[in-house]
């Protein structure tokens, strides 16, 4: 994986349309393939005879801690290396374990191929992040994000609707292979068509900082800290929707995986794809009238998503539900990608793999790994009070009686209102952050 040429023209495939569209539809089989799980959750729980506490295990802490662990030291190398290189080979490895994972016997053979998946999908946001800076000019950065972003958002819908039949139709087994596969096809046409950006205001690999200069300069940094903060406690409402959303709508609504699908595709997937969208555009265009606004403009939309939020999930008929998490979803993961693009103007440009890494490392360790471990475990205990009985012996095994279906859901339901708590810490954060912003960067000219 050896750095491009400097100099030489890129090919026609590998023009700005090509490089948004093959790299966005790489980051729609990495969301895919993070969600399945999500999707095919209900069925493993009742086939594998699992709680919710396993289920948060195998979405969220199983995926995290590897890719944690893994997507600092591929940043690292990512600093030196062909980016294109990393991420087309992370991708194949990602896209394997995810099809592996439909040939899982039991917990422990399903937890080892979701820590599969957090391996691979470590090194690519960071080196994509670090591409997108190489690539654009500062004032369009967050919208190039952003743009190919969006096709995170299409990819909860493709693994909602498209892997929502699968799962009811052939089984959970097959949705793993079924959207395993495309992703090796992917990692091929990267490595054959995207040529590697030079980096801008860099020296040869061996003027790449240390890890510990890297460390240095984001803890002094409140601006990023505070960013990473809220991202964190973003990530803890933003994917604990996404693990637990189609589970609440079946127990609660009495649907089935297709239909949960459907409505999940709808008021989670097609809103985070507009408001994706529209966030990286309106952070493009206030960032360049004042800086301070990549942090009070995602405050100002959490204020507005929180109370949706919580009405959504009080609500007795999934049509309501639908309507109001709509706009929830749509205000809560709107300027999410504009958020790890801002960051990148706090470090110095062969800093931005690592800074993205240690990013990355906040949101999904907390938002994914925690988040959800403790989502799933309150989930747990708040349906045991509800059922009459010892909970764990009549409704893990088996599911038959309806009074379990009722509890698991009762349980469900407030613990993600719980969750939203935690919404409030990232907006004084966010406003922290809008403060620290406009101190740490001056105004004026883009000056890499």
């Amino acid at each position: 994986m050896n750095e491009a040429t400097p100099g030489v023209e890129a090919p026609a495939a590998g023009s700005e349309r090509w490089f948004l569209l093959l790299l966005g539809l790489v980051y729609m089989m990495n969301f895919v393939d993070r969600t399945i799980i999500s999707v095919a959750g209900e069925a493993i729980r009742r086939d594998l005879g699992l709680t919710d506490l396993q289920l948060g295990l195998l979405g969220g802490l199983a995926f995290s801690l590897f890719y944690a662990a893994l997507g600092i030291p591929l940043a690292r190398l990512a600093e030196r290396r062909s980016r294109v290189g990393i991420i087309a080979s992370v991708t194949a490895i990602w896209s394997v374990m995810t099809a592996l994972s439909g040939a899982a016997g039991s917990f422990v053979q399903l937890l080892l191929c979701r820590m599969g998946v957090g391996v691979g999908e470590a090194g690519f946001t960071p080196a994509l992040v670090s591409m997108i800076s190489d690539r654009f000019p500062e004032e369009r950065r967050a919208s190039a994000f952003s743009t190919i972003a969006v096709w995170v958002s299409i990819g909860g819908a493709v693994s909602a609707t498209l892997g929502g039949w699968v799962v009811q139709n052939f089984g959970w087994r097959a949705a793993f292979v079924v959207m395993g596969i495309p992703g090796i096809v992917l990692a091929v046409l990267l490595k054959l068509t995207i040529p590697e950006p030079l980096r801008r205001n860099a020296g040869d690999a061996a003027t790449t900082p240390s890890f510990g200069a890297v460390l240095r300069r984001v803890g002094q940094s409140p601006a990023f800290l505070y960013l990473t903060a809220a991202s964190g406690l973003v990530g803890m409402v933003s994917f604990g929707l996404n693990l637990f959303m189609i589970p609440l709508l079946v127990r609660r609504y009495g649907l089935d995986i297709a239909q949960a699908g459907l409505i999940f595709a709808v008021s989670l997937s097609l809103a985070m794809v507009i408001g994706n969208y529209s966030g990286g555009r309106a952070a493009d265009w206030l960032g360049r009238r004042d800086v301070g606004w990549f942090g009070r403009a995602p405050a100002m939309l959490l204020m507005v998503s929180l109370p949706l939020y919580l009405l959504a999930i009080m609500q007795d008929d999934w049509r309501w539900f639908l309507v109001l998490m709509f706009f929830a979803a749509g205000s809560l993961n709107a300027f999410l990608p504009a958020i790890m693009t801002v960051t990148q103007r706090l470090v110095e440009p062969r800093m931005r793999a690592s800074a993205a890494a240690l990013h990355a490392f906040g949101q999904t360790v907390a938002g994914l790994g925690i988040g959800s471990v403790a989502l799933g475990w309150l989930s747990d205990r708040l349906a045991a009070q509800a059922y009459a009985g010892d909970y764990r012996a009549a409704c893990v095994k088996g599911v038959t009686d309806p009074a379990c279906t009722v509890a698991a859901a009762q349980g469900l339901q407030h613990a993600m209102m719980a969750a939203g708590a935690v919404l409030i810490g990232a907006i004084v954060c966010y406003l922290r952050a809008a403060r620290a912003l406009r101190r740490e960067i001056p105004s004026g000219p883009a000056m890499n």
